[in-house]
């Protein structure tokens, strides 16, 4: 029994890392294809419940929520701590973490210059979520 909880806790590092701190961009994909910060997962907070829910179950979880401007940063903070999450801290706009010394990337583009398929992360046929129970949309 022990060995097999170990498994599944390194078969899925999102339960793994419950307690880690997680960086979460709540813009739109283009946002986040155009410029987010290193290491952030893509949430857009029209998604952010059931998002978050699915990927980061522990409601202790350290989240950092940011967006482009702040406003929808707000809004996906606002309904984490409505679902019971803890540690949801509003950080406002990409600009003022860049300025603060957060460094930032863009997201690999196809040949025709559309965004991939792996940058919005609730997206099915990036198969991201293909280990994770269906949960129906709001």
């Amino acid at each position: 029994m022990k060995y097999w909880t170990v498994a599944l806790l390194l078969s899925s590092p999102s339960l793994a890392l419950a307690n880690a701190e997680v960086w979460i961009d709540v813009g739109s994909q283009e946002e986040y294809a155009t410029e987010h910060l290193h290491d952030a997962v893509h949430i857009p907070y029209t998604y952010i419940a059931r998002g978050v829910s699915a990927r980061y179950p522990d409601k202790q979880t350290a989240i950092k929520l940011y967006d482009r401007d702040g406003f929808r940063a707000q809004q996906a903070s606002e309904a984490l701590q409505t679902l019971g999450y803890q540690q949801v801290m509003d950080k406002g706009g990409l600009a003022a973490l860049k300025e603060s010394g957060r460094t930032t990337q863009q997201t690999d583009l196809h040949a025709d210059a559309t965004p991939t398929t792996a940058v919005h992360s609730l997206n099915d046929t990036a198969g991201l979520y293909a280990d994770l129970p269906a949960i129906d949309s709001y």
